[in-house]
């Protein structure tokens, strides 16, 4: 996909440091002092997501579909599990994504984001671009599990069972863009950590629904967000 390197790039530039949740409504940067990022995208404030940029005289009004890109995981930095998040510690194997792995993660992305965007008759799902068309590119940068991997190679028989405090982390970057001409209009980066205060079952089903929750609130909030930038622009135009 041609588009997936300039992900990539974007996302580099992007601070990786995670920011607390901010009091107040979403509020884009302007001015002079506004901080830009490729010229055109003003840094948003007061957002869930670690940073947001987006293009504050975009059409956004415009948009009636939604052009869903494969979510990219193939430059996913594994962050191994430490041995003192888990109760069981006795497994060295490095932790790595497989192709089933990457098929399982994108078709969850996939489900969960046409759930959340076409909620409410927000938006409709294209398969191409459009006039109409807002395209969504989206790569997870990082995962950071919390046990050993959940497979024969990893969980020796008879200790199978593997208790964690979490499933672990999730790092993703978003970028929206033209369906048509290509041209870039969002940028967001995430870091999502699972719910450390008490300890439970770490398997294959417990993680995987753990990603889809996390896809699941990205989804909202790209939902609610272009909901917003769609109000403002409309807005803007209004005499």
């Amino acid at each position: 996909m041609k588009s997936i390197p300039r992900l990539r790039t974007l996302a580099a530039t992007l601070s990786l440091g995670l920011l607390a949740a901010c009091a107040g409504d979403p509020t884009i940067q302007t001015g002079d002092d506004a901080e830009t990022i490729m010229g055109s995208l003003n840094k948003v404030d007061n957002t869930r997501v670690t940073l947001a940029y987006v293009d504050p005289n975009g059409d956004y009004d415009r948009y009636t579909r939604a052009w869903i890109a494969p979510l990219d995981v193939d430059n996913v930095e594994i962050v191994q599990p430490s041995s003192s998040s888990s109760i069981v510690n006795r497994y060295n194997r490095e932790w790595e994504l497989t192709d089933k792995d990457k098929e399982a993660l994108r078709s969850a992305f996939r489900e969960s984001m046409e759930k959340a965007l076409t909620a409410g008759g927000a938006y409709a799902i294209a398969e191409g671009p459009g006039d109409d068309v807002l395209r969504i590119e989206a790569m997870i940068t990082s995962i950071a599990p919390s046990g050993p991997r959940d497979d024969a190679s990893t969980r020796t028989v008879g200790r199978s069972r593997v208790y964690t405090q979490g499933a672990g982390g999730m790092s993703i970057a978003v970028m929206l863009a033209d369906g048509d001409s290509g041209e870039v209009l969002a940028v967001i980066k995430d870091t999502r950590n699972s719910d450390n205060s008490t300890w439970g079952l770490n398997n294959s089903v417990t993680n995987m629904s753990e990603v889809r929750r996390n896809f699941s609130s990205w989804g909202r909030q790209i939902h609610d967000g272009l909901l917003a930038l769609r109000a403002r622009a409309e807005g803007a135009e209004a005499p």
